[in-house]
């Protein structure tokens, strides 16, 4: 018997993913490539997953769940995502031939719709699960198409936005790689985007067109984060970009922000100590030190949901190890003697 629900955001390098475990059920968001995924299942003693939502077409967002669906030990009933008919990688077509196998094989159930329709479709145990985004005519439209305003939409303008809601408190907010045409669509169907933890769309990246800083301004203004997380990998794109956190930051000054790896621009070489400061968890970066935050365990209670412990020791981290961290550049910064 489970003590309380579970939200996990795992250290992926540069990709997102999230489990969300309660009562009745498991919940995979994203599945990029590498083994994390995997071992924090293990590690969790999950060998059952009801649905995995997939947000969008991107490899760092679906690249692992051709292995997981192959994977026997595993029971998989339920795939969600969306159709994108732009997507021309080998990876977008060797997930089809997946979850075509996994159809006749496992009995797996493969649904082409991740709309706000879904909502409440997804409830397992006390946690219930909010598509917030697309709409049901977004994806009429589609990547490659154009919004009702007539704006060009790829794949990120589609992606799927989650919430995490219980007790009638909204959690989180999962918002994968939504950009500005996206992220407009978003706000003009819903007013209500506030959540106490925010994983912050495309890594830290250019939102697509328009003000990055602006973006995050609006983004944060909205959603009134507490805890900020950025999934990212040391060694790609140089995310978190500034002006997004300048932009954060501006919002939202209080919040805490936590990159799941050390960002390059935070240090130009990794901590010689062993990682002490994160939980037992799977972490991509834990063998090679480039964890920051590394892979975020959170027991989901509603309004009293309780991450402290975690950035507590996390703040410890930056106060020992990180000689310039862009996410306090506008705060004072005490580092011990």
């Amino acid at each position: 018997m489970m003590d309380s629900p579970e939200l996990i955001i795992l250290d992926v390098g540069h990709g997102n993913c999230a489990v969300v475990r309660d009562t009745d059920g498991v919940i995979v968001i994203d599945c990029p490539l590498g083994i994390s995924l995997i071992e924090t299942l293990e590690c969790r003693s999950i060998t059952e997953i009801l649905h995995i939502l997939i947000s969008h077409s991107d490899a760092d967002h679906i690249a692992g769940i051709i292995n997981l669906l192959s994977n026997e030990d595993i029971k998989i009933h339920n795939v969600h995502l969306n159709p994108d008919s732009i997507k021309k990688s080998n990876i977008w077509l060797d997930l089809r031939i997946a979850l075509k196998d996994a159809r006749q094989r496992f009995g797996t159930k493969i649904s082409s719709e991740l709309t706000t329709t879904k909502t409440e479709q997804f409830n397992i145990g006390s946690v219930n699960i909010e598509v917030l985004a697309p709409t049901p005519e977004l994806i009429l439209g589609g990547a490659g198409g154009t919004d009702l305003q007539k704006r060009r939409l790829n794949s990120n303008s589609i992606s799927a936005v989650i919430g995490i809601v219980h007790n009638s408190h909204r959690v989180a907010i999962l918002a994968a790689d939504i950009d500005t045409v996206g992220f407009d669509n978003l706000i003009q169907e819903e007013k209500n985007l506030s959540a106490d933890i925010l994983v912050f769309p495309h890594h830290g990246g250019r939102p697509g067109s328009g003000n990055s800083k602006t973006f995050a301004q609006q983004l944060c203004s909205l959603i009134e984060p507490k805890l900020i997380i950025f999934s990212i990998d040391r060694n790609h794109f140089n995310n978190p970009r500034t002006e997004i956190i300048e932009g954060v930051l501006s919002s939202v000054a209080n919040a805490h922000i936590l990159c799941t790896q050390l960002s390059r621009q935070c240090a130009a070489s990794l901590p010689s100590s062993e990682p002490t400061h994160l939980n037992v968890l799977p972490a991509k970066g834990r063998i090679s030190k480039s964890c920051c935050g590394g892979t975020i365990s959170i027991k989901i209670d509603g309004i009293k949901t309780n991450y402290e412990s975690g950035i507590a020791s996390h703040k410890e981290f930056i106060d020992k190890h990180v000689n310039t961290p862009i996410c306090r550049k506008s705060l004072p910064i005490n580092k011990p003697v």
